[in-house]
């Protein structure tokens, strides 16, 4: 109730919990209440290399090769080296030596490693400790990773025999964690399948309802015209990738992309590339792959560990059968591969994006067979190569039920949010459910968490958790219509406490400068902080 002249704030502004809101600003600038910064704190720490971010997705199937990307800051020791590694455990699953940047400079660095078995895995990325080192806390932090233990379907339809087709059917079947079922059209009538699961499955040829095409993960279209499918089956190729969230990758061939008239058909929206309107685009000669600059960064493109060694794999794979010019890529588009042909021209390969809740890709040859017939007959090249695009297609596609956490880790915090994406059998947001997450903790803690609708977004249900304690959680979410199960799926989070603080230690100026300058208020250093009282007056 009495006048208030302005809030002076001593801190290092080294905050842990995302900065001031804006509704504390704006009421605070409303109340025309200053905030005055008095900076504590060094602003450059003294010989200290720090973690500060890793980027690493949520889930993976088991045996899976993942890249974190480790973004690393240090002062004290430009130009040094340190080896930055991953563990699981006890055990190195990846280490390698890096440079260290100049004082204050962000690097980002890739490491490669495999997922391991299905479970909830907690990750520990690391660099090793050098001896004048200050501060060794922030050295080290840990990620989850919940190794999923499935094996995504999926289809594949080829319109005539050959090579091609063979390897990449040996390439599937030599992993364990994947399932592949294949049409191959032998003559116009006559479809030959394999890797079914029960005589009634694909009998009709490509599926045109959408219960039978939903139930696969990914789609791999080879050499078949867009004629050859009917037009609800186009839509619902492009609905795929679109509503069900799948993964589809359009093989090149005499009777693919343009060849096959798909730049005319509803298809032609989700593909990367804008193919051309012509044809004679399929060539039989052969054709050197080289990886582009993303391509060098990319696990779809990692044949060997470390950037040099991969680009030198690559260069020295047998040039493929054919290649087919695709058009240029679209605004959204990645081209991770491009073919060099005889006379010196180049052609996008190996070109993906995002399409809907999907993903999709074209790799414009039929040839990818010359890398497992022309080389020595230990070489895994072909196998690697198909296995990492066959996961991609394959690994991000959802069932009826996802899970999602506002985050995977929470710093000295409890509070999480909780929330599942409910669809129906025809991958549309579902209103009418019930959802409730069952989650287990540290210390044999087993919680049920019901979850409510989202107010005007249909199919979505969220709730807040508190979690008791440091350590990691699971949490199974199972939506129900009545009686019967929808589905369910699982998200993994971890709550950490105490370790926050250890990390960015210097002085945040930037945030106490911004703080004091948005409600009307200065920053001050410790030297000059006298001048304050001067600056004060009462309302």
């Amino acid at each position: 109730t009495l006048p208030i002249g302005a809030i002076v704030l001593v801190s290092d502004g080294a905050d842990n919990d995302g900065g001031p809101g804006q509704d504390a600003i704006a009421a605070l600038r409303a109340a025309r209440l200053p905030v005055h910064a008095i900076g504590v704190g060094r602003e450059k720490p003294a010989n200290d290399i720090e973690i500060s971010g890793v980027q690493l997705p949520a889930r993976a199937l088991p045996g899976a090769r993942l890249n974190a990307f480790v973004t690393i800051r240090q002062y004290g020791f430009p130009g040094g080296a340190a080896t930055l590694a991953v563990r699981d455990g006890q055990k190195i699953l990846a280490s390698r030596q890096i440079r260290l940047e100049a004082d204050g400079k962000q690097s980002i660095e890739a490491l490669s490693f495999q997922t391991g078995e299905p479970g909830a895995r907690a990750f520990q990325f690391s660099v090793e400790p050098l001896e004048a080192e200050t501060n060794r806390a922030n050295n080290a932090v840990t990620r989850l990773v919940h190794v999923e233990d499935r094996r995504p379907r999926i289809l594949y339809i080829e319109g005539e025999p050959r090579w091609e087709m063979k390897f990449i059917r040996r390439a599937a079947e030599e992993d364990k964690n994947l399932d592949l079922a294949s049409i191959l059209r032998t003559t116009q009538n006559k479809i030959y399948r394999q890797g079914i699961t029960n005589p009634g499955e694909l009998k009709d040829g490509f599926p045109d309802t959408v219960e039978e095409l939903f139930n696969y993960e990914a789609l791999i279209i080879g050499a078949v015209e867009a004629g050859y499918f009917s037009g609800p089956q186009q839509d619902l190729i492009r609905e795929f990738a679109g509503r069900r969230g799948g993964g589809v990758l359009f093989l090149g061939g005499r009777a693919a992309l343009s060849e096959g008239g798909w730049q005319s058909s509803p298809a032609a929206e989700m593909m990367p590339v804008e193919l051309p309107a012509r044809k004679n685009t399929f060539h039989r000669e052969p054709a050197k792959a080289e990886l582009t600059e993303r391509g060098l960064d990319s696990l779809l493109t990692r044949l060997e560990d470390g950037a040099p060694q991969n680009a030198a794999r690559w260069k020295a794979l047998p040039p493929l059968a054919d290649y087919q010019e695709t058009g240029a890529p679209k605004p959204g588009a990645i081209v991770l591969a491009q073919l060099a042909n005889g006379a010196g021209r180049r052609y996008p390969l190996l070109v993906t994006q995002d399409f809907g809740r999907g993903r999709v890709a074209v790799l414009a040859t039929g040839g990818t067979w010359k890398w497992q017939m022309l080389q020595n007959s230990q070489d895994t090249s072909h196998e690697r190569f198909w296995q990492q695009l066959l996961r991609w297609l394959a690994g991000g596609t959802r069932g009826r039920v996802t899970a999602i956490t506002s985050a995977t880790i929470i710093h000295d915090a409890a509070r999480i949010q909780l929330r599942a994406d409910v669809r129906d059998a025809n991958s549309l947001p579902l209103a009418e459910a019930a959802a409730e997450a069952r989650i287990l903790g540290p210390g044999g803690l087993a919680d049920t968490v019901p979850l409510f609708p989202v107010p005007q977004s249909p199919g979505l249900y969220e709730a807040s958790y508190q979690a008791p304690e440091p350590g990691s959680y699971l949490a199974e979410i199972v939506a129900k219509r009545g009686e019967q199960e929808l589905g369910r799926d699982v998200a993994t989070f971890r709550r950490e406490d105490g370790v926050a603080e250890n990390f960015r230690t210097e002085q945040n100026r930037e945030l106490l400068e911004r703080l004091a300058g948005q409600t009307g208020g200065r920053y001050y250093t410790l030297a000059d902080a006298s001048s304050l009282i001067d600056e004060v007056a009462f309302s």
